[in-house]
């Protein structure tokens, strides 16, 4: 039976913040938090947090600062991190972090409420043969002899990577993409399911089941955060002072 958790008010979602050399928004982020302390009761960064991240030399570097204050944070803010599609075998980085690979996901938590809350980055319940590729990619012998050769070639292979992402449009309208979810909550056994990954930004009730679907903050710098009202769980702006944006 898969391991639950408790959702607790006031908790914050943030998701696809796609960080890379021209994004700094999850950066900012990071630097409010470390200033300013707010109280959150728990972080969930929902996955695709960087526009490549997994456990190899270049992409740690690339990722300094935002891995430094993220560790750091760690130590003082409940985290959670929903590995997505381009950020990946990160537990060996965040030590301090519960990081929930794709294949653990989702991941259920429950409400005071008893609500069953199902958390996934997305890129679940795919067709198999697809599921098993990515799975693949992820995997951590793989990634170790990728990082060997990129050491040869003077990772060529990840500033390649990197690079091919800068300028990628990150928001597509998902024509009935209501009808999309409806057929894949079948695979869900929850009463709410937060997802990321798709950057729709819209909530879809079906029958007994309610769907969230996270905006990317590279699109928008919006975080949502978890309130309950007449004992349903509900996502509201979080709102906080941006700067550099």
């Amino acid at each position: 039976m898969p391991m639950e958790f408790k959702l607790l008010e006031n908790a914050i979602f943030i998701g696809d913040c796609h960080e890379n050399k021209n994004k700094h928004f999850f950066l900012n982020f990071l630097e409010f938090l470390d200033e300013k302390n707010p109280k959150i009761p728990q972080i969930f960064l929902m996955g695709d947090i960087f526009d490549f991240l997994t456990n190899t030399d270049f992409v740690k570097k690339f990722y300094e600062k935002e891995i430094e204050l993220l560790n750091k944070l760690s130590k003082k803010y409940e985290i959670y991190y929903l590995e997505g599609n381009h950020d990946f075998n990160l537990s060996e980085i965040f030590k301090n972090i519960k990081v929930f690979k794709n294949s653990a996901q989702p991941v259920f938590f429950t409400d005071e409420f008893n609500h069953k809350i199902a958390l996934a980055h997305g890129d679940i319940f795919l067709p198999f043969f697809t599921q098993k590729i990515l799975l693949f990619l992820r995997n951590k012998v793989f990634l170790k002899f990728m990082n060997l050769i990129d050491k040869i070639l003077y990772y060529k292979i990840s500033k390649a990577i990197l690079k091919s992402q800068e300028n990628k449009i990150l928001y597509k309208k998902f024509i009935n993409f209501d009808k999309y979810i409806e057929k894949k909550l079948l695979n869900y056994n929850a009463d709410y399911v937060i997802e990321g990954h798709y950057h729709q930004d819209v909530f879809f009730k079906f029958d007994k089941k309610s769907y969230f679907n996270l905006n990317s903050f590279a699109v928008e710098p919006k975080i949502y955060k978890a309130k309950f009202e007449n004992k349903n769980l509900i996502l509201k702006p979080f709102e906080y002072n941006y700067k550099n944006l």
